[in-house]
């Protein structure tokens, strides 16, 4: 695999792909596509579930028509993603309430080239999540891990739904959850799409960061993807974790931006997840 250009559009695809089946889980139908611009609506009041993703430089206006005046009138919050490697102009989304939060990296790799020191913890125990009162578990632990209490609460109501859903009606996302002593504490998943699995959710509550348990989660999940039949997996880290990836085989692959709107708060804006959510002393993938 070329690290380049390609291997950047192999994270961002994997990115639209998981945010308009989220979407469609709860809210069928209801992502749109225009050239060079995906909308995914779950229904939700939701930065983590209403995604944007774009793959090309998009003049303001039409931003506002297709992306920022849809959600306004649903009085709904939403982030874009933009993948292209020409930024976008910021001032210029200021005005249209979207506030840039700190960037993330695209990380891929080939799976015959990745490899994990198979490392154990004691007190840790990691395990794929296979029932109903697991995945609230899980949701649980992703809510905790926010700054805003109406993204916890969406948070918890979409895990709650998902968790009402036969388990094949949700098959391309596998959720790992850590517990440390018997107690929740970590969360991880893979997300597969037609040419990667991609790695999602990885965070760690505050309580217990700095004892490795991120990075086992990790190693965890790697030796998941070994054993799969895909050919590429895929990341999107913040700028001081990607040591953990390095490590295992990941290369950096380009710089994604990401902007938060909320339409009731003017200005302020909710707290990304590879803010607030750090792997042990690194920040969270997204």
């Amino acid at each position: 695999m070329k690290y380049s250009l390609s291997a950047k559009n192999l994270v961002c695809r994997n990115l639209e792909n998981k945010a308009g089946y989220c979407a469609d889980l709860l809210n069928p139908q209801q992502s749109k596509e225009i050239t060079g611009l995906l909308r995914t609506d779950s229904g939700l009041l939701s930065t983590r579930f209403n995604q944007v993703v774009s793959n090309a430089v998009m003049q303001p206006r039409i931003l506002q028509r297709f992306v920022v005046d849809y959600f306004a009138e649903r009085h709904s919050p939403f982030s874009l993603w933009h993948c292209a490697n020409k930024p976008l102009d910021d001032e210029a989304l200021a005005e249209l309430q979207l506030v840039r939060q700190a960037p993330v990296i695209a990380m891929a790799a080939e799976v015959k080239q990745l490899a994990t020191d198979e490392k154990s913890l004691e007190g840790l125990e990691i395990k794929a999540v296979h029932n109903a009162d697991d995945l609230l578990a899980y949701g649980e632990l992703i809510a905790e891990m926010q700054n805003c209490p109406r993204e916890t609460a969406q948070i918890k109501k979409f895990y709650r739904q998902l968790a009402e859903l036969p388990e094949h009606k949700h098959s391309r996302l596998k959720y790992f959850l850590g517990t440390f002593q018997g107690k929740p504490a970590a969360t991880g998943c893979l997300f597969s799409s037609a040419d990667a699995l991609g790695f999602y959710d990885l965070g760690t509550l505050p309580e217990y960061r700095d004892r490795g348990i991120g990075s086992t989660m990790v190693q965890h999940l790697v030796n998941e993807v070994l054993r799969s039949h895909h050919k590429h997996a895929v990341a999107l880290v913040g700028e001081d974790q990607q040591d953990v990836w390095l490590n295992v085989g990941f290369y950096a692959v380009g710089e994604v931006a990401r902007y938060d709107f909320t339409p009731e708060r003017g200005s302020a804006h909710i707290v990304s997840d590879a803010e607030n959510s750090p792997l042990d002393d690194d920040r969270q993938s997204a």
